[in-house]
């Protein structure tokens, strides 16, 4: 409990404002991806670009993962639903499909948009998936060795609505659906495995469905690449089906935090604490709470998705970005992070797993401050790296 509670206070101790203020995007004798691509070819230094409301970038690469390789496509769509810029909030649409050479196919669109002077916030999650993925135990008692590949396919809709009560805090509602079909698993151990032993040997398909509450406060302007600002969520989560029809209800609260030391430059430390537990039933084991599965998939660097899964998750991130070229088109991150899944059908939180990590940004696009982020993390046993057009939280 000790080790709980010195976390705890070094969080909020991070999270103390020490920041410069600045806007959320630096333009300064910025360059990107396309200025880069025009002094080339035009021998130009810059383009001139219109003030469109819509930016958009595009990512084919190659990505690899703890031996799992494959191909990820990143579109980033970014937009203003008002004329305002400092009274409405940047919204963006992100779809990054992903087929792996060990039959994983990913089909995921996130939304986060605010209406003209923020008055209604819309956050949606939506994906189909054909997921074989490797199972390492619930619980604590992790082991080091894969148990099984648990395969299954899924349909998910998450929609939330929230509007503005006062300032940059918010209040609404929530509709969550998930459905998983398919569910088969290859185990590479003697004995049953969790997930056999946690579903009495039940396969058959299920629909979770439920509904939410949430509370959301947030002054980013940029949700991109923030450079300032506070985000709170808090979503109250009911659900009217589980295992042996058993209804159970879940918290989920994300806290991050963004200081920049600098009005001209690109130095910004940020923060993260995330909470998500489930209670009151017994969910199905795809609806427990695992590492790399909060509705973004940004938890858990340096781990392989799914690596720790249990009835609740604790993390704790935080990481230094800076600009390595004057121009900013070159620049780094350097991240820790600490996570715990608590003892099964418990809540506590006895064992906890470290990863620490480094990362590349090229800039993208610098009308929405995106970068190619390339992240490298790596923890006991374990590694991994990501790819994307967006910083991480």
């Amino acid at each position: 409990m000790k080790s709980i509670k010195s976390l705890i206070i070094l969080f909020f101790l991070l999270f103390m404002p020490f920041c410069y203020s600045q806007n959320d995007t630096i333009q300064n004798n910025q360059r990107d991806i396309l200025d880069v691509l025009y002094k080339l070819f035009k021998k130009n230094d810059s383009i001139a670009r219109k003030d469109k409301k819509l930016a958009f970038s595009l990512l084919p690469a190659p990505a690899g993962a703890n031996s799992e390789n494959g191909l990820v496509v990143s579109f980033l769509t970014t937009f203003y639903l008002g004329e305002d810029h400092e009274t409405t909030n940047m919204s963006q649409i992100t779809f990054s499909p992903y087929f792996s050479f060990s039959n994983q196919y990913v089909f995921p669109i996130q939304s986060y948009i605010y209406t003209k002077d923020n008055k209604w916030n819309f956050i949606g999650d939506y994906r189909y998936l054909i997921y074989p993925q490797l199972t390492y135990g619930l619980g604590d008692h992790n082991t080091k060795e894969e148990m099984s590949t648990l395969d299954y396919q899924q349909w998910r809709f998450y929609q939330f609505v929230t509007r503005k009560v006062i300032g940059d805090f918010r209040l609404g509602v929530g509709l969550l659906f998930d459905n998983y079909k398919n569910i088969s698993e290859k185990s590479d151990i003697d004995e049953p495995t969790d997930y056999v032993k946690y579903m009495n040997g039940d396969f058959s398909d299920e629909t979770s469905f439920g509904y939410a509450f949430q509370g959301l406060y947030d002054s980013r302007k940029n949700t991109v690449n923030p450079e300032q600002g506070l985000y709170v969520e808090a979503d109250f989560r009911i659900n009217t089906s589980g295992v042996l029809g058993d209804k159970w209800q879940s918290l989920y609260v994300d806290a991050r935090k963004y200081h920049s030391f600098s009005k001209y430059k690109h130095r910004v430390w940020a923060s993260r604490a995330f909470y998500w537990s489930t209670f009151g039933g017994k969910p199905h084991y795809l609806d427990l709470p695992s590492i790399g599965w909060d509705r973004d998939g940004r938890t858990g660097r340096g781990f392989t998705k799914n690596r720790y899964r249990s009835n609740a998750l604790m993390y704790f991130e935080t990481e230094y970005r800076t600009d390595i070229t004057r121009n900013g088109f070159f620049g780094a991150v350097f991240f820790g992070n600490i996570s715990s899944v608590s003892k099964l059908d418990t809540y506590k939180f006895d064992k906890w797993h470290p990863a620490v990590g480094t990362g590349i940004r090229i800039k993208w696009n610098k009308k929405n401050n995106s970068n190619l982020a390339l992240d490298y993390g790596i923890s006991k046993n374990d590694w991994s790296l990501r790819l994307g057009l967006s910083e991480n939280f």
